[in-house]
């Protein structure tokens, strides 16, 4: 199923998750390109998006609507398509307490837990999802993370566009007999224009009005009205200085661990958090890449035991560590290398080589 889903290309290209080259920061480095190329056009385009929360995702898949999709969408027939079929109707679950087990209850919706196929199936059931939208509206999704994005000059236009691809996208909901959850579904609005930060899109779901969130936290990232990762580089910084007690806790100078257990304990649960997401954030100033620099230095004064008076140069030797932006720009060239070299099925390298391909229109 997987090699079929593959070599078909019947996954939708919105749909990152689940997927061999296609990550979280993939997903949003794609969203986040998007509002920044909108806000660079004259004049400067504003960026409506709705983050969806989907009500018990994969436990809500209507197994008669997936089997149809299946062979009517997808071609898939035959023998195939009767075990696909009999893997999902022929599953009872029982619950075992205090040693008594429950009788048996048959279940007719929803995709088996812990299964290969789950993801695949879950994905395949959701595709067309974008198609409904109307012209202009762009969609991206991981696994059951959805967001749709719009943008234009004219406010007006761009909230009655948004709501209406949200009335189709209600009408895709009921029609899947799946549920989003107004409530705990959010909009943001990106805009160049300080005047309005404080702008309240006013978009409804299913006759709901959805809350504003200035900042909205979208697949761990944390996004701010002109892009300019200030609000990520503030979350990264709180949680890893967070895992910092970690090293505190371990790293007593008569019984703690030693530093090279202390090195790969930083390595492997603080530095992660400060780099992720760093193709994204890789365009922020300079005091705020500094200060991801900062948590790095406290780690590295953490495992060696070095006084603050010491320079950081000697502390970060004697750590054996290399400073952010060092690691930093080698990693951008392989990383965006990688992504060029990816064929089409990946949208976010179809829209990388677009955009070179504009660049070097421009420059000539």
């Amino acid at each position: 199923m997987a090699e079929t889903k593959k070599h078909k290309d019947l996954l939708p290209k919105e749909q990152y998750g689940f997927r061999e080259r296609h990550s979280t920061t993939v997903q949003v480095l794609y969203f986040c390109q998007n509002i920044r190329d909108a806000q660079n056009k004259r004049p400067t385009n504003h960026t409506v998006a709705v983050f969806f929360d989907l009500t018990k995702a994969f436990d809500r898949v209507w197994n008669q609507k997936l089997i149809i999709k299946l062979y009517e969408v997808f071609g898939i027939s035959g023998g195939a398509l009767m075990w696909i079929y009999a893997f999902l109707r022929n599953r009872l679950i029982r619950v075992n307490f205090n040693n008594s087990l429950s009788r048996s209850f048959k279940l007719s919706q929803g995709v088996l837990q812990g299964s290969d196929l789950r993801p695949i199936l879950f994905s395949l059931f959701l595709s067309g999802i974008k198609q409904i939208t109307n012209g202009g509206s762009a969609m991206g999704s991981f696994a059951d993370d959805i967001v749709l994005w719009r943008s234009g000059t004219d406010l007006k236009k761009l909230e009655r566009d948004v709501n209406q691809a949200l009335v189709d996208l209600w009408n895709f909901a009921e029609d899947h007999k799946i549920s989003f959850n107004p409530s705990k579904s959010t909009v943001g609005f990106f805009t160049t224009n300080r005047k309005l930060y404080n702008f309240h899109p006013n978009i409804l779901l299913n006759r709901q009005p959805l809350a504003v969130n200035k900042h909205p936290k979208y697949l761990g990232f944390v996004l701010d009205p002109e892009i300019f990762n200030n609000k990520h580089i503030d979350h990264l910084v709180l949680r890893a200085r967070r895992r910092l007690n970690i090293l505190k806790y371990i790293s007593g100078r008569d019984w703690g661990d030693d530093a090279s257990t202390l090195r790969n304990s930083y390595i492997s649960l603080i530095r992660p958090i400060l780099e992720y997401g760093y193709p994204i954030y890789c365009c922020a100033s300079d005091t705020n890449l500094q200060r991801l620099e900062r948590v790095q230095l406290s780690a590295a004064r953490i495992i060696n035991g070095l006084q603050n008076s010491c320079p950081k140069d000697i502390v970060l030797y004697e750590a054996n560590l290399q400073p952010l932006s060092l690691r930093r720009i080698p990693n951008l060239v392989k990383y965006y290398n990688k992504l060029y070299s990816l064929d089409s099925r990946n949208r976010t390298s179809a829209y990388l080589k677009d955009w070179c391909n504009n660049q070097k229109k421009q420059e000539e």
